[in-house]
């Protein structure tokens, strides 16, 4: 998955743990700093992960096309709850990260 922007840089988490590898191997995000840090870059910027309650407001702008995607939230397990047709050609997709996190991906048609 490519990655281009997320709309939030921390990500609550019951365990940033757990949450830290899910964004890392779902959503294919690069590593910041020491391996003990647990942080990863989106667009140029630190994402961390916090304790705390989930939220239902993450977009995540990728370049993937659709077929892609799909075929990648399906090898890592995680399930679509809905897709939906976006302006120019776009198409998002709502999964839950590890955390209860609701991410709204958007990609290419």
């Amino acid at each position: 998955m490519k990655a281009r922007k997320l709309n939030h840089k921390e990500i609550p988490a019951q365990d940033p743990n757990r949450a830290f590898r899910f964004w890392r191997d779902v959503f294919d995000l690069p590593q910041s700093g020491a391996q003990t840090d647990r942080i990863l870059v989106v667009d140029h910027e630190d994402l961390t992960f916090v304790q705390g309650q989930p939220r239902a407001d993450f977009e995540l702008l990728v370049r993937d096309h659709l077929p892609e995607l799909k075929k990648h939230l399906a090898n890592n397990f995680v399930a679509i709850e809905k897709e939906e047709a976006r302006f120019n050609n776009k198409i998002a997709v709502t999964v839950k990260d590890s955390e209860g996190n609701t991410v709204v991906i958007e990609a290419n048609a």
